[in-house]
């Protein structure tokens, strides 16, 4: 359920509600519904790969920020939303080569 977790949580921090986060996701020239929002935010539904792309692009982070298992740590999201651009690039090329050995 990391994904509906992360995506809750990413959204709130950035004072978005589930219809602005709907408004601002596109997928085959669609916007979801809120409700659609809320049902991935609960882990009712798996969304296809161009829907959490598109997401992610909406929230201005990575997709595998979404997908990753760290929700529970707030702290980290509040500091790596705090980073400026060149930290988090750093430290996305370290998680990948953490995730490729």
């Amino acid at each position: 359920m990391a994904l509906g977790e992360n995506v809750r949580w990413l959204r709130t921090a950035r004072g978005m509600t589930q219809a602005q986060l709907a408004a601002k996701t596109r997928v085959n020239h669609h916007h979801p519904t809120p409700s659609y929002i809320s049902r991935l935010e609960h882990g009712q539904i798996d969304p296809r790969w161009r829907t959490i792309r598109s997401i992610a692009k909406a929230l201005q982070v990575k997709p595998w920020q979404l997908v990753a298992e760290i929700t529970e740590n707030t702290e980290f999201w509040r500091g790596y939303l705090a980073m400026p651009p060149k930290a988090k690039r750093e430290l996305q090329r370290m998680v990948a080569w953490k995730s490729n050995k």
